[in-house]
């Protein structure tokens, strides 16, 4: 028993709150009650917080916003209670896979309309993802939670430069950067775009073993989401990628210009989709596929000069065919592995095959090329540094490991001393292990700063 209501079961907790199911013991109202999940230990700035929800979703009356009944405080705990939603939330809904292209389009559509009417009212959710949508019996989604909400015409104490608020997936590049200060629509515009995208690919657009890897991928990464449902229209994905663009000045500057454009998908009108210039392809492929680029520009490059070479000499080569086989065998199972990669459920298992494959096939390569083949030992600590990029100390260590051992290979494929002499291999050896170090101390370093974020979330 809290108060005039008799709690019947928890539903939910966040970082501020707990809400259980509850009823009004008088009207027989069945209600969603939410208390301040540090109780009567809640300081001023919890409390101030606390009760900013509330007045921010109690401002706002429309469907598709969740209705607030009572704000008050009872025996030194601050609550409030709302409507109970029977029903899903989007994210248990996104766990069954993709949806249908039309019909995450109607939803997001719908919840357009809620974001906008609360914009024009002057507040700001910030925390927009799957989690805070619920659908109800008749298929309207419904907007809850708004503890990170900000009034636009009111300064707060409780959001400062340099924190980061919401959820790493969902939040818009400026708040992952620590400017949250700097809210406007087309945050949360941004984090419309980021639900269209999860559930038409039935995954976030971003995703990581930490928050700082997911934030990293919001700053650097463009998403889209028809390389995972192929379902997906031209359309759609060019409103997921406007959506989702990093910078604010480019993306829908509402609610209501994202509703109208998702208006006319939904009727089967056509929208405006210019088609990006030739650097803007290969800027875009860049930012979404980095590893998969990298790949063919190398592989590319290599049967380039292999191929030119062949020809510049004017020799015949045995080895010329299956060096070039080789290549295209490598920048063929590079595509096919990138399929993989940007599926969250595999990625790691991918990006440790890719390395495993890479090193195979460079180290195959070596010993087809012609003597002297140590100038191509370069490859080696070259990979090493490519791997870096994920900030992944296990998988720098992994990549090394794997260098090592194609080094060592070398010895069985061809004669030792037509790679290098023996006391240079140790030399070599060491060589990769000081990089491996090098690399994991400063990934180690970057991602101390990961404290920070989880910290500011």
């Amino acid at each position: 028993v809290f108060g005039d209501y008799d709690i019947l079961e928890e539903i939910d907790r966040g970082g501020m709150g707990v809400v259980y199911r509850a009823r009004h013991r008088q009207l027989g109202r069945i209600v969603a009650l939410k208390l301040i999940r540090s109780g009567e230990l809640a300081s001023d700035a919890e409390i101030q917080r606390f009760r900013s929800e509330a007045e921010a979703a109690a401002t706002l009356n429309h469907p598709g916003i969740v209705p607030i009944y009572e704000v008050g405080m009872l025996g030194g705990l601050v609550f409030y209670t709302m409507a109970y939603i029977d029903g899903q939330s989007l994210s248990d809904l996104v766990l069954e896979g993709p949806m249908a292209p039309m019909e995450a389009a109607r939803i997001v559509h719908k919840l357009c309309s809620a974001v906008d009417f609360a914009h024009r009212a002057g507040v700001y959710h910030r925390d927009i993802k799957p989690a805070n949508v619920l659908i109800d019996a008749s298929g309207q989604p419904i907007l809850i939670d708004f503890g990170l909400a900000k009034f636009a015409h009111r300064d707060s104490a409780l959001t400062t430069t340099g924190q980061i608020l919401g959820t790493p997936a969902y939040i818009a590049p400026e708040h992952a950067s620590g400017r949250a200060s700097q809210t406007t629509e087309a945050s949360d515009v941004y984090s419309l775009g980021a639900i269209l995208y999860c559930l038409c690919a039935g995954q976030p657009p971003f995703s990581g073993p930490t928050p700082f890897d997911v934030l990293i991928q919001v700053l650097d990464r463009d998403p889209k989401p028809s390389k995972l449902n192929r379902r997906v229209t031209t359309e759609l994905d060019h409103i997921c990628l406007k959506t989702l663009e990093k910078d604010p000045a480019h993306r829908y500057a509402t609610a209501s210009e994202l509703a109208s454009e998702l208006q006319k998908v939904l009727q089967g009108q056509p929208i405006d989709c210019p088609q990006p210039s030739l650097l803007g392809r290969i800027e875009s492929w860049w930012r979404r596929e980095p590893l998969l680029v990298v790949h063919a520009c190398g592989i590319g490059g290599t049967t380039a000069i292999v191929a030119i070479s062949h020809w510049w000499r004017g020799e015949p080569s045995p080895q010329f065919q299956a060096r070039i086989l080789l290549l295209c065998i490598w920048l063929a199972t590079s595509f096919i592995i990138q399929y993989w990669v940007v599926r969250a459920r595999w990625r790691d298992l991918a990006c440790l095959t890719w390395v495993t494959i890479d090193v195979t096939i460079y180290t195959t390569l070596v010993t087809f090329a012609a003597s002297p083949r140590s100038m191509l030992l370069i490859g080696y600590p070259m990979l090493i540094v490519a791997s870096s990029l994920f900030y992944r100390k296990r998988f720098v260590m992994f990549t090394t490991a794997v260098c090592i051992c194609g080094f060592l290979m070398l010895e069985f494929f061809v004669p030792l001393d037509d790679v290098v002499k023996l006391d240079f291999i140790a030399i070599f050896i060491s060589g990769l292990g000081l990089i491996n170090l090098a690399l994991l101390s400063t990934i180690r370093r970057v991602r101390s700063m990961s404290v920070f974020y989880e910290q500011g979330e």
